[in-house]
């Protein structure tokens, strides 16, 4: 994080300028960092209200291409064979969200009973790893419109007969000239057990300066030394009553369980750490718990930094939407790629990250290649989220900052790490 990827990405391009790209970041604020590439990237424009035919558009013209990963994700047929065509080299930044809830993807939401109802009808069926199947013609209502697309496609799953899933398509991959994937603690990412799942191939590289301090592709290993150095930059709040949190505490299952006296404490603890112990004003703080709990938690002092202003709030609304959003203080848990926070100073990590047990099981369900058990990490995951998060502040800059982390689990993760013991 703040190593160097995306600036050694771009020195790449302007060293092969001949060559086709496409980049895929999570935000589009990010694509203005490709001026620095000099060439023409251009930004798919909706063609009849989708993004996507118009990503399709500008494969079938051979264009650099900066789009975002959501558009990337919803990949059909007529992508697959454009990029296959296209000999493009793919700049990943961040991995890609590879297994997602089916009801974050289509407009219709489907329910259990839904697929109870399909399969007693036999419109579907679903093997010993998931994969669902679309047996025979359309469905007389269209609600079932996207399950029969995205099954027919080869990317939909019913884990544990409970969690509906697409699943990015595996071959996309094969597709490129070259594929680099822009990311820190790769261990800690589902796309590590995705890539053994579907056996393929990667090389792990690191990014350092050269003598003449040009970004540089090296053998990968762990930079210790400057995990540690990380240690002199971060002051982790240390008191008995307000880190009394077991180990599973502040999951998201805790959340779920906790009365509304449990979130009161924690909220009471949050607004002590931050007006009484950092002395924090709201233009350095930076907090995050589940989202569905923000409203319980967010108390006076660190809802936003400030209000806007009587101009500001004449902006066209894409723009006063993403002023707003950098005027919050509390940020998913999840954010990454994103520089807007980098002046916060103070942090709140009230959480305690496992990975989705239905997707943990859907890898670990099945053996690699090599038959050896494909394991999910789960501290390397709540690891690299933590991490990810706690860089979108100021100490991606070398600044130092303040942070209480209440969970007992996510505490030791971070200080390991600090420790280089992780």
């Amino acid at each position: 994080m703040g190593g160097g990827k995306t600036e050694w990405a771009l020195a790449e391009m302007r060293r092969n300028p001949e060559k086709s790209y496409i980049f895929c970041t999570p935000f589009l604020k990010e694509f203005e960092r490709l001026d620095a590439t000099g060439l023409d990237f251009r930004e798919p424009q909706p063609i009849d209200g989708r993004k996507l035919f118009g990503f399709n558009k500008l494969l079938l013209d051979g264009a650099n291409i900066a789009v975002t990963h959501t558009t990337f994700s919803n990949a059909d047929a007529d992508t697959i064979e454009y990029i296959k065509q296209g000999n493009y080299t793919l700049f990943l930044d961040e991995v890609l969200d590879i297994l997602v809830d089916f009801n974050d993807v289509s407009v219709e939401k489907i329910k259990r009973d839904d697929i109870n109802l399909l399969i007693h009808e036999h419109f579907i069926e679903v093997d010993t790893y998931g994969k669902v199947t679309w047996c025979k013609g359309s469905y007389p209502q269209s609600k079932y419109a996207d399950v029969e697309r995205l099954a027919k496609n080869g990317n939909l799953f019913y884990l544990d007969k409970t969690l509906l899933v697409w699943q990015f398509p595996p071959q996309i991959f094969d597709l490129f000239e070259k594929v680099y994937i822009l990311t820190y603690m790769f261990d800690g990412s589902f796309l590590k057990p995705y890539f053994r799942y579907h056996d393929i191939s990667y090389d792990m590289r690191s990014v350092e300066k050269d003598a003449d301090d040009n970004y540089i592709l090296t053998q990968y290993k762990r930079d210790v030394e400057r995990q540690k150095a990380y240690a002199g930059l971060i002051d982790i709040y240390d008191n008995t009553a307000a880190n009394s949190y077991k180990s599973s505490s502040l999951s998201k299952t805790w959340y779920d369980r906790a009365t509304k006296k449990d979130l009161t404490i924690l909220k009471n603890n949050i607004y002590n750490y931050l007006h009484n112990v950092a002395k924090a004003k709201a233009v350095n703080i930076l907090w995050t718990c589940p989202k569905k709990y923000k409203s319980d938690i967010k108390g006076k002092g660190y809802v936003v930094t400030r209000q806007p202003t009587v101009e500001e709030r004449q902006l066209p609304k894409k723009d006063f939407d993403k002023l707003t959003d950098r005027l919050q203080c509390f940020i998913p848990c999840n954010a990454r790629a994103t520089n807007d926070f980098r002046d916060r100073s103070v942090l709140v990590y009230a959480m305690n990250s496992f990975p989705n047990p239905y997707v943990k099981r859907y890898f670990e369900n099945k053996n690699d290649a090599d038959g050896t058990n494909i394991d999910v990490d789960a501290d390397a995951y709540a690891l690299s989220v933590m991490l990810q998060w706690i860089f979108r502040s100021c100490i991606r800059d070398g600044e130092p900052i303040k942070i209480y982390i209440p969970s007992t689990r996510m505490r030791k993760l971070l200080l390991d790490w600090l420790h280089g013991v992780r």
